[in-house]
């Protein structure tokens, strides 16, 4: 039995597709990026050596939520907007301040997050304890799908909010 096209409905098929899309292109990227980039998957380290892990976890912490936020909410506005599901939406360039100001934001938060996460981590551990690379891999990929799916709903719950039907 067919459901009718409801608002609700629009909307919350659109959110399905894109958590979907971003928790699975971030999982595979951020995961394999880090795996075929640790020279030796012994021993990688946080902060020093060639190929620390801080150089694939704080890129991801700031450039993630920038570009999915800023993504997200363009595309939300966008299908509002074609779908005639708010009245009305405010001019282009108030939209595009709050996009920036959101995503910006967003990746300043997550990037001092992970990176006092990491600091307190490094500042618990033994000198030159060092970890395997494959385990930080498929952390790297949780991590980014955590973040995928976060910094995408959260950003349409802000615009549902702002905009109520």
């Amino acid at each position: 039995m067919n459901q009718p096209i409801t608002d609700n409905n629009i909307l919350k098929k659109f959110t399905q597709r894109q958590v979907i899309f971003y928790f699975t292109t971030n999982v595979i990227i951020n995961a394999l990026v880090p795996y075929f980039g640790f020279d030796d998957l012994n021993t990688v380290y946080l902060f020093r050596g060639e190929h620390p892990v801080a150089r694939f976890f704080l890129p991801m912490a700031l450039l993630l939520p920038l570009c999915i936020t800023i993504d997200i909410l363009n595309k939300t506005t966008t299908l509002l907007e074609k779908e005639q599901l708010v009245t009305s939406l405010p001019p282009k360039k108030v939209k595009i301040r709050f996009m920036l100001k959101t995503a910006s934001l967003n990746a300043i938060i997550t990037l001092f997050l992970t990176l006092a996460a990491m600091l307190g981590i490094h500042a618990c551990l033994p000198e030159n304890y060092s970890f395997n690379g494959t385990l930080l891999s498929i952390l790297s990929g949780i991590l980014a799908g955590g973040m995928a799916i976060f910094f995408t709903l959260q950003p349409i719950h802000k615009v549902k909010k702002l905009y109520p039907r």
